[in-house]
């Protein structure tokens, strides 16, 4: 039997009741995630799909839209209208705990909670993550190449959050001083961000000013760089999840100056100080003095085509996430499927028959932070081989 749809009224500044659904039962109010169960195969770190319940207070950019309509904006690539339509009938997608008409408005104040959901992660190289140092209020480590910082829209478990929460017991009031892109390796630092003290030591000045805090990183590009020191200071607009160089973006400096240049791959090795932290500020700024990182698929043209013919069911469009961008929504790899039991995942059927595993060597591009440092602290990791000229894949 369906459930009862029950449509929520609320006077101005009131609080809506909870009404009953389900025959009766009110829906459980904890989020509830299966524990995850990893294994390794491949050079791959794998999640076993789980069941999850996700819980968020309404957004203001949400208020005044329908449910399916912020799934369907705010995960174009996991959710279409119609799924969540089928999901809120079935009482697997609530508001205010309660079964709403999908033509329900959403209000300030709400919260919105989709459960049942059957999720799938991607996988990511089973690269170990190293400790420098870790005591009660911090923990700094080198983050491989290939894995997230923390959770986001695909991955939760397969983070490195989540990681050394199960490896190395972190607590639960660690959260990210700084982070770094997926494909991107080095120094990041969990800490106590909620003590002043703690949170004054590793960001003095905010996170635009580098005269107490030095961030160092290296980088292997395209061509002959320049020989002299060059300082880039073009502002970077982020805009509906792209990242540009634009005038109208904020203000952003970066310091490059060459290790050395190889003739024989015609590639550079380059040292990068920051002086901001925008996203992708590296890689922009190098793309645009024509010299992009070698393997970045998402500012190398040439590296975007060569990946292109290396996986000719994937995209080419520069997307960074591991799944493909161009097919259909309900055919994506990692939907959260709402889909009644009578439908298959077809990622499980995927899994089953070992397709669209993906290569752990392209998770990664040449640049990784190799220095953060502070008045009274430095954390530093080792070069990475692609520093060597000789290392050409």
């Amino acid at each position: 039997m369906s459930p009862k749809v029950v449509k929520v009224t609320m006077a101005k500044g009131a609080q809506a009741q909870i009404p009953k659904v389900r025959h009766g039962k009110r829906a459980p109010p904890p989020v509830e995630m299966d524990k995850p169960e990893y294994y390794f195969e491949g050079g791959l770190r794998k999640v076993k799909p789980y069941r999850q319940t996700y819980l968020a207070h309404v957004k203001q950019r949400w208020i005044n839209r329908t449910v399916p309509q912020v799934f369907a904006s705010e995960m174009p690539r996991r959710c279409t209208k119609s799924m969540i339509v089928e999901a809120m009938k079935r009482g697997d997608v609530l508001v205010n705990e309660a079964v709403v008409s999908p033509e329900y408005v959403l209000k300030g104040g709400e919260s919105l909670r989709s459960r049942n959901c059957h999720r799938h992660e991607p996988a990511i190289p089973d690269t170990p993550i190293m400790v420098i140092e870790q005591t009660k209020d911090y923990i700094a480590f080198d983050k491989p190449h290939g894995v997230t910082v923390h959770p986001n829209e695909l991955n939760f478990y397969n983070t490195a959050l989540e990681i050394l929460r199960r490896d190395h017991d972190i607590p639960s009031y660690m959260h990210a001083i700084n982070r770094l892109d997926a494909v991107t390796s080095g120094v990041v630092i969990f800490a106590n961000v909620s003590d002043p003290t703690i949170r004054q030591r590793f960001q003095p000045c905010g996170d635009d000013d580098d005269t107490l805090v030095q961030k160092e990183y290296l980088c292997r590009v395209v061509g002959e760089f320049p020989s002299e020191p060059l300082v880039v200071k073009e502002p970077i607009l982020q805009t509906a999840g792209k990242v540009s160089v634009d005038p109208a973006g904020k203000p952003s400096e970066s310091r490059f100056e060459r290790v050395w240049y190889d003739p024989t791959s015609d590639t550079s090795l380059v040292t990068c100080h920051l002086a901001t932290g925008r996203q992708h500020q590296i890689r922009l700024h190098v793309a645009h003095l024509k010299h992009p990182i070698v393997n970045d698929k998402l500012y190398n043209p040439k590296y975007q085509e060569l990946w292109a013919s290396r996986n000719p069911n994937g995209t080419s469009n520069g997307d960074t996430r591991f799944y493909p961008a161009d097919i259909p929504p309900e055919l994506q790899p990692y939907m959260p499927y709402y889909i009644s039991d009578s439908i298959p995942c077809h990622k499980c059927k995927e899994e089953e028959r070992g397709e669209s595993i993906p290569n752990p060597k392209e998770m990664k591009i040449w640049l990784r932070a190799i220095r953060y440092q502070g008045p009274d602290w430095k954390f530093e990791v080792d070069r990475p081989d692609w520093a060597d000229p000789s290392v050409l894949d």
